[in-house]
């Protein structure tokens, strides 16, 4: 079962004091048990302790060091191209997983990939779930974030507020919260290598800044998918990229090809200006065929 941070209406014993959540290793299994799949459709995310072995842990984090060469070299190569970090967005124990939470077909936004040094700014909270406008949760988007070498109270915390998944706001609509604490938010400090957190994209969370971690980079990774059903605004290049990850067989022999479709995702900037021209007043109106006039 994979670990919940309790804050404080579950009978469990509580995880954490105040605001911190302590996170321990636990055994994870290939699918996530009904009590993970209620916390994570109640909470909205998913904490999985040391889910990457450790030998496919060591050759992402190695793999991610000669992405930071490429780019500080201005070699920017499509992330799906790197043997390793491509594997990862259909790593099957994620999968199966999400298979359970938001299955059974969904396809992969993006993946992104940092190493974070000391000193480095943090994030302001905010929320990641494509849609425009932003005016409801019919449909799930996740993020799996991957701490390929943990967290350790060093570089950055990660900071979620449970159940927010449900408030509507633009992405960068709570920015002026800064990286402070939130009431009823945690924080998350101490996992260990390889873990991983699943979280529905819309929910509320920061990078808050901390000191030291100058030996100590952090390696991070986050890859997102979104459930099928309806049309998403798509990610840069996304065709290339899904192409891309296809000749490479990041379909794992057509089980996983369903990650690499295009066509459940359209261009948003051709609609821009038309939208812009056209949003005026109450959208459920003009829905109905209502002029601006009424």
């Amino acid at each position: 079962m994979a670990q919940m941070l309790d804050h404080g209406d579950s009978k469990s014993r509580p995880l954490f004091r105040r605001d911190k959540a302590a996170v321990t290793p636990s055994s994870a299994p290939d699918l996530v048990s009904e009590a993970d799949q209620e916390f994570f459709h109640r909470e909205g995310y998913l904490v999985l302790p040391s889910l990457i072995d450790s030998d496919f842990n060591t050759r992402l984090i190695d793999e991610l060091d000669e992405l930071v060469l490429h780019r500080q070299a201005k070699d920017h190569r499509m992330i799906v191209s790197y043997e390793q970090m491509g594997l990862l967005t259909s790593h099957p124990p994620i999968i199966e997983r999400l298979k359970a939470l938001i299955g059974p077909r969904f396809a992969m936004h993006h993946i992104h990939s940092a190493r974070h040094e000391a000193g480095n700014g943090g994030v302001n909270w905010h929320q990641d779930y494509e849609q425009f406008p932003q005016t409801n949760r019919s449909h799930i988007m996740v993020h799996v974030f991957y701490y390929l070498n943990g967290l350790n109270g060093t570089v950055g915390d990660l900071l979620v507020l449970p159940r927010s998944q449900n408030l509507v706001v633009p992405n960068g609509g709570i920015g002026l919260f800064g990286t402070h604490d939130l009431p009823g938010s945690l924080v998350v400090d101490d996992l260990p290598p390889g873990s991983a957190i699943i979280v529905h994209s819309a929910l509320w969370h920061a990078r808050r800044p901390k000191p030291g971690g100058e030996d100590h980079a952090r390696y991070f990774i986050d890859v997102s998918y979104c459930q099928h059903g309806v049309l998403w605004p798509a990610y840069p290049r996304i065709a290339e990229i899904n192409t891309t990850a296809l000749e490479a067989g990041l379909g794992r022999e057509g089980d996983y090809d369903f990650l690499y479709d295009s066509d459940q995702f359209f261009e948003r900037r051709p609609l821009d200006e038309s939208f812009k021209e056209h949003n005026q007043g109450s959208i459920a109106l003009q829905m109905k065929g209502v002029g601006v006039d009424g």
